[in-house]
């Protein structure tokens, strides 16, 4: 670790920052375009960053990727050296501790749940950096509640997603429908379609890493849609916005149909509810499975 002893003298604030940030969403190996684009966009939560001008973040970011993976940081096991020994000694106020953790807690928060390797990070920071319950507590409320409407954003166009693919078939009408019947569902009826493009690359980017398989699919729609969509309006909202997805093609699968009875689980809707609400989109669907009506 000869390369790490002798760059950690050499690191500046905002590097140690990006350096944490970098390793907190390269934990899977690797960090893609989207994680360096959201790395950008949440830079305001540690202070040192925002001031640099793009070009200079640009660097600093580069510098601090290269840092991570030439000192194998995508490795929970190293997390806890890195912290204590090479980036203690450049993040030294409280203050800029409290928001590096804020700044890497945010980070995580963006798939909706803290997997096993950004809780290595998070858990160093605390440990390393002393950070008392009080402090992480009022930074973790911080983040949700400033990123409220992110967060239900992005539930949301997750359903409209586990719809799409709950045949295993991606069909083109059910996919622009995640965008255009958006207005049925506050949390994303709002977005112009910029800022519905970055929710929609976020939601993909969740559905894509863990959705995939049927089982994360219930407990997502169980443990998070639940709890983001937690009111009876919203609840109703987003069955129609997955009924109005499911039906766009013209046909409803049985597996679609399997989809939309756990959704109406997951939200508490009763069936009464549910069936007015789907009967409103019968009238378009010429096939059930392929076949004919």
């Amino acid at each position: 670790m000869a390369f790490l002893q002798n760059l950690s003298n050499r690191l500046t604030p905002p590097e140690g920052g990006l350096s944490s940030a970098v390793a907190t969403l390269s934990q899977d190996g690797e960090l893609t375009d989207l994680e360096r684009r959201i790395i950008s966009l949440f830079r305001d939560q540690f202070s040192p960053l925002s001031d640099l001008d793009d070009a200079t973040f640009k660097a600093a970011l580069a510098r601090a990727e290269r840092f991570v993976f030439e000192n194998n940081l995508t490795t929970a096991a190293n997390i806890p050296n890195y912290v204590s020994t090479h980036l203690a000694p450049v993040i030294t106020q409280d203050n800029h501790r409290a928001e590096l953790y804020r700044f890497c807690y945010a980070l995580a928060m963006t798939d909706l749940n803290i997997d096993e390797g950004e809780q290595a990070v998070l858990s160093a920071l605390l440990h390393t950096f002393n950070i008392v319950p009080a402090t992480q507590q009022a930074a973790e409320a911080e983040v949700l509640n400033e990123f409220y409407t992110l967060h239900h954003a992005i539930a949301a166009t997750v359903v409209g997603l586990i719809v799409v693919t709950a045949d295993g078939r991606v069909e083109q009408d059910e996919l622009d429908h995640v965008r255009d019947a958006r207005g049925l569902l506050e949390p994303i009826g709002r977005l112009d379609d910029l800022q519905f493009s970055l929710v929609f690359d976020l939601a993909l980017n969740i559905h894509d890493r863990f959705l995939l398989d049927p089982a994360n699919r219930q407990a997502f729609l169980q443990n998070i849609v639940s709890t983001m969509l937690n009111t009876h309006e919203l609840g109703l909202q987003a069955f129609e916005y997955a009924a109005a997805v499911a039906t766009a093609d013209g046909d409803i699968s049985q597996a679609e149909l399997d989809v939309l009875k756990a959704l109406l689980d997951a939200l508490s809707i009763n069936d009464s509810d549910g069936e007015a609400i789907f009967n409103r989109y019968m009238a378009r669907v010429q096939t059930i499975d392929g076949k004919p009506r």
